[in-house]
C-alpha cells in the first residue's frame, strides 16, 4: 500500500532567513486574529521545514488530513495572508498527485496532476498552464521538462515529485515531507502553535454574560488537557514534547505510555482518533518520544486491547468505540465529550493491565502477551542485529525468563567477551534513555 499525505509549499518571495520568515509569519498570523502561544492552549498549530538555498518554505499540520478540504482552503488563506504563492500537495496512495496552485488573492491559479490519475478522475485531465508555472522555474529549466515530468511513469508518485522538486526549486524532502515526518531537535524544522485572539470586552444582555461559542481547541492539546489531567492522579505526566504522550516512570525502569493516532472516521462525524497504549523500558535502544504515535505503532496497542485482557469478552459495541474516537471537527464540545469517554475507558480498562507491570518480569510478561518487539530470536541475534524499538535486552536482566534457556544462559555466562558487552551495552542504554526522560520532564534525577 502507498502512502497518503497532504502537505503545502510557501513561495517565499522576499526571500528571508529562517527567523525572518517566522517572525514574519507570526506577525501575519497575528494580524489575522491569531497570536502566538503554548502548545497546551493551541487552536491552530503548524510545522515549518526550511532547507538552504530553497525558495519555497514547507508548511503542514495536524489538521491537514490527506486530501481534507481544510488542508486546501487554509493553503490559500496563507497564500492571501502573505501575498504570496503556495502550493497545496496530496499524494493519493503513491499513485498520484495533485498540485494546486494559489495565487496572492488567495484563489486556486491552477492544478498540475502528476502520475496514473485516470483510475480515479477519468481522461478529463486539464493540463497546466504555462503563464502560471513559468515564473517558478529555476534556471536551466523549461516548461517542456515541467510537462515531462508531469508525463512520466513512476511506481511510486514520490519519484516523480522530487524530479519536479528540481524544476520549480523545492528542496527535494521537502516536497514530500508531511506532519508524520516531523521530528524534534531538528535545526530544519519548527513547530508553531496559535490561539484566536479575543477581545477581553464582556458582552452582557439584560445583565447576563452572553453565551460565547465554544473555543477551539487542536485535538492535541485536548488530549493533553482531558485525558491528561484525569491521569495525574495516577502518576501519568505530558510529556513537554510536541507529540501527545502521557507517561508513568515506574522505578526508573519501566515506562507507561498513553497516546493517540489519526484515523479515518466515520459517517457523520468528521474526524476521529484511536486511543493507544503501551509499555516500554529503558533498555530499549532508544526512547523515541521524538517520533509521531504512528511511527512507534509497533508497540503501541489499541485500547480495545487492554479491553479484551481485562474483560475477556468481545462486544461489537465496545469493539468499535474502543478502536476509533469520532467527533466533528467544527465542535469542540463533541471532541471534549469524546476524550471524557476515553479517559474514562482508560482508567477502567487499560490501568488495572498496566499496574501490575512494575518491573523487568512483568514487563517481559506484557510483551509476550500484548503485541510487543521482544522474542528470543532476537535476542539469540543480539550481538550482530538489534532494530530501534527492540526491547530484547530485557532477557538479560531476568533470571525467571533466562533461566528457561539453559544452553543460551551458558553461552553468555561462558562467553567473556560477549557477557561484558553485553553489560556494557546495558548500561549505555540506561543512561542514555534516564536522560532523554529527563530532558522530556519526566524524572528530575536519576
Amino acid at each position: 500500500m502507498g502512502s497518503f499525505f497532504t502537505s503545502s509549499q510557501i513561495y517565499n518571495s522576499k526571500q528571508f532567513d529562517k527567523e525572518g520568515f517566522i517572525d514574519f509569519f507570526c506577525k501575519r498570523m497575528e494580524a489575522n486574529g491569531y497570536v502566538p502561544c503554548s502548545s497546551d492552549e493551541s487552536e491552530i498549530s503548524y510545522i515549518l521545514r526550511f532547507a538552504d538555498n530553497t525558495k519555497w518554505v514547507t508548511i503542514t499540520s495536524e489538521a491537514y488530513e490527506q486530501g481534507n478540504q481544510f488542508s486546501q482552503t487554509d493553503t490559500g488563506r496563507i497564500a492571501e495572508m502573505l501575498n504570496t504563492t503556495c502550493i497545496n500537495t496530496i499524494v493519493v496512495d503513491s499513485d498520484f498527485a495533485i498540485l494546486d496552485l494559489y495565487d496572492e488573492s488567495g484563489q486556486k491559479a491552477d492544478s498540475l496532476i502528476i502520475g496514473r490519475a485516470d483510475d480515479y478522475l477519468g481522461d478529463d485531465i486539464s493540463q497546466p498552464l504555462e503563464k502560471t508555472w513559468t515564473p517558478f522555474l529555476e534556471d536551466n529549466f523549461s516548461f517542456t521538462q515541467l510537462l515531462e515530468v508531469q508525463n512520466g511513469d513512476y511506481v511510486f508518485i514520490e519519484d516523480g515529485l522530487t524530479e519536479l522538486a528540481d524544476i520549480i526549486g523545492i528542496d527535494k524532502r521537502n516536497i514530500t515531507f508531511s506532519e508524520e515526518d516531523a521530528v524534534e531537535n531538528d535545526k530544519d524544522t519548527v513547530f508553531l502553535d496559535f490561539k484566536e485572539a479575543r477581545s477581553s470586552i464582556v458582552m452582557t444582555q439584560a445583565g447576563e454574560e452572553v453565551t460565547k461559542a465554544p473555543k477551539k481547541i487542536s485535538v492535541n492539546a485536548a488530549f493533553k488537557q482531558i485525558i491528561g489531567k484525569a491521569l495525574e492522579p495516577y502518576g501519568f505526566k505530558c510529556i513537554k514534547g510536541r507529540h501527545p504522550y502521557i507517561v508513568r516512570v515506574i522505578n526508573n525502569e519501566i515506562l507507561h505510555i498513553i497516546t493517540f493516532c489519526p484515523e479515518n472516521p466515520e459517517y457523520p462525524e468528521d474526524k476521529a482518533i484511536s486511543i493507544r497504549g503501551g509499555v516500554a523500558s529503558i533498555y530499549r535502544k532508544k526512547i523515541t518520544f521524538d517520533l509521531t504515535p504512528k511511527e512507534n505503532h509497533e508497540w503501541l496497542n489499541y485500547l480495545f486491547k487492554f479491553y479484551t485482557e481485562f474483560t475477556h469478552e468481545i462486544n461489537v459495541q465496545n469493539r468499535i468505540r474502543l478502536f476509533k474516537t469520532c467527533f466533528y471537527s467544527d465542535n469542540p464540545d463533541s471532541l471534549i465529550s469524546a476524550l471524557q469517554v476515553d479517559a474514562e475507558n482508560i482508567i477502567k480498562y487499560a490501568l488495572p493491565i498496566m499496574d501490575k507491570i512494575n518491573d523487568i518480569d512483568s514487563c517481559l510478561n506484557y510483551m509476550q502477551e500484548f503485541k510487543a518487539p521482544c522474542n528470543y530470536k532476537r535476542c539469540e541475534e543480539i550481538c550482530t542485529y538489534y532494530p530501534d524499538d527492540d526491547e530484547a535486552f530485557l532477557y538479560f536482566l531476568s533470571s525467571k525468563y533466562i533461566s528457561e534457556r539453559p544452553d543460551f544462559l551458558t553461552n553468555y555466562i561462558n562467553d567473556t567477551e560477549f557477557h561484558s558487552w553485553v553489560i556494557t551495552e546495558l548500561e549505555k542504554r540506561k543512561n542514555d534513555n534516564l536522560e532523554i526522560l529527563k530532558e522530556y520532564g519526566l524524572i528530575s534525577e536519576y
